[in-house]
């Protein structure tokens, strides 16, 4: 199961940010038409809502001849559509209506093939703002009665929307109810689920006071070493990531595949983990089985279980054939939800060494991909966004906006429509996302904060595995409301990393039980205690 960890951790929550934007012009209120535009272009701000955007009398410049010279002033406080034309260049059409002074907005229509305005963008245009329409929309709005409409120019801002805290809720679900679960065989009935004493992973190991003291000196020579093998395998880790996002990158028309061949078979595993709990239930109401011959072992199979089985790969399948529609969302949600699940009850971490390792080098990574790369990428998109949108299969060039076809993304996010209605929805289907990685990640360090609470303070609250839930939970919020405010791609590991390790950390420390947690032993409560001093000596290696 640690493979799929690594490939979940690939992707965060972006936002959709470039050096070109989306944004709608509305003629009156009856027609709303998508355009792309460079905020380079805009030395004033641009208005984010109808009720604030000025209005402008439509004009057709197309029915300018060649490339005749319009009267000065006949733009004057106009919205003027400018048809890309055989006749006459589009850069030299831009050029005389700027030239001629007085107009308020320049929409420019593809009529032909890609609609080439290098020389435009080269151009300093920057006094009148330029945006660009397809085909399409230019015949809409040639069908306009001119002396009737206004155009009126604005990039709605979706804003606050009822699926962030739909995603909100099934993060923390995951964290919590995953966290909680992980502590509990798999096998075990959902009724016995309140009446079975919880029982550690067996990669913790339980302590004694001789064996403390016998292997102290052992303990203490080695630690460093343990510490350095830690940091190598960490690396390697990270190493495994860049390459495969790199690959995914370059090369997204071929992995995009792999990676939703992947998401169908951890999905139906992880479909199938969920309902294990209920199937234990209906084992002895259908215990119809057959034992197989295998070798010289004997295989009990149960017909009932593999009917559950293919029952899951079904919804896996069905997911697959209706990928790219609309309606199937909720397919995808219910799936990820169950990956991210199945994880956190698969992946136990041995000690906080190895977890506090992981997650600080997943946080360099995360900051890199998101807030770096773009000072190297030709589009100045961060590679991390352009993988998880979808936007690495396209050719990066800048164009009129094309009618909206679905595309193939990697599924391993948990992606949510936008509810409200909003006029940017005119361009593509707005989205609230967070990838596996988020959820699975910070869950590594609460299910072995659950552990420790179980191993060292049986039958009491459980401290550490109370304060890791809460404290990812408001590093959420702080992560959602970076993401809104600042309108910029977010890692969401820069915010719950911090949120998450530090708490535990200084929790552990406080009740001196940090040595312990570091190193994965654990034991009675009295025996755990150990000078502050200590602990800080833990920290600095």
């Amino acid at each position: 199961m640690i493979i799929p960890v690594l490939i979940c951790a690939l992707f965060a929550t972006c936002s959709t940010t470039a050096n070109y934007s989306l944004g709608v012009i509305a003629a009156n209120k009856t027609h709303v038409f998508c355009v792309t535009f460079k905020r380079s272009w805009f030395t004033a701000p641009i208005p984010r809502s109808r009720d604030t955007a000025i209005p402008h009398p439509l004009y057709h410049a197309s029915e300018l001849n060649g490339c005749r010279r319009p009267a000065v002033g006949e733009f004057q406080g106009k919205g003027v559509v400018i048809v890309d034309s055989a006749q006459c260049g589009v850069e030299e059409r831009v050029q005389n209506v700027v030239n001629t002074g007085g107009a308020a907005l320049l929409v420019i229509g593809r009529v032909y093939n890609q609609l080439n305005i290098t020389k435009v963008t080269a151009s300093n245009f920057s006094s009148v703002p330029i945006v660009l329409v397809n085909s399409d929309s230019l015949k809409a709005l040639e069908q306009l009665e001119i002396d009737k409409v206004n155009l009126t120019f604005y990039t709605p801002y979706p804003g606050l929307d009822g699926s962030v805290f739909l995603i909100y809720f099934l993060c923390v679900f995951c964290i919590v109810v995953g966290s909680y679960l992980s502590i509990y065989p798999k096998n075990l009935k959902i009724s016995e689920l309140w009446t079975t004493t919880p029982k550690p992973p067996i990669r913790l190991t339980m302590t004694t006071v001789t064996e403390d003291e016998q292997g102290a000196l052992e303990e203490e020579s080695d630690e460093k070493a343990g510490f350095c093998k830690n940091l190598l395998f960490g690396l390697v880790i990270v190493a495994i990531m860049v390459g495969m996002l790199l690959g995914t990158y370059y090369a997204y028309d071929y992995f995009v595949f792999f990676f939703i061949f992947l998401f169908c078979i951890i999905s139906t595993s992880g479909l199938y983990t969920v309902l294990s709990p209920f199937l234990a239930m209906c084992d002895s109401q259908w215990r119809v089985k057959r034992q197989l011959q295998i070798g010289n072992h004997k295989k009990t199979i149960y017909f009932f279980r593999v009917f559950i089985w293919l029952l899951c790969l079904s919804v896996a399948i069905v997911w697959f054939v209706y990928r790219k529609d609309m309606w199937i969302w909720p397919v995808q949600v219910l799936l990820g939800v169950c990956v991210c699940l199945n994880i956190l009850v698969s992946v136990p971490m041995p000690n906080l060494k190895i977890i506090a390792i992981i997650m600080a080098l997943l946080f360099i990574y995360d900051i890199f991909f998101v807030f770096i790369t773009p000072l190297f990428t030709h589009d100045k998109m961060s590679i991390m966004e352009k993988v998880a949108t979808g936007r690495s299969g396209g050719d990066g060039t800048f164009d009129a906006p094309k009618e909206y076809e679905p595309i193939e993304r990697i599924p391993l996010s948990i992606s949510v429509p936008y509810f409200q209605k909003c006029d940017l929805k005119t361009c593509s289907p707005l989205y609230s996302l967070i990838g596996f990685g988020d959820i699975a990640i910070p869950g590594l360090l609460t299910t072995y904060a659950i552990y420790f609470d179980t191993l060292a303070h049986p039958g009491q609250r459980m401290w550490y595995y109370i304060t890791t839930c809460l404290c990812y939970s408001l590093g959420l919020i702080v992560t959602y409301v970076a993401l809104i405010f600042m309108n910029v791609a977010q890692p969401a590991l820069l915010y719950l990393v911090p949120f998450t390790l530090i708490p535990l950390v200084v929790v552990a420390w406080r009740r001196g039980e940090l040595r312990a947690m570091w190193t994965g032993r654990a034991g009675p409560a009295a025996q755990l205690n150990s000078a502050n001093d200590e602990n800080l000596q833990i920290l600095e290696h």
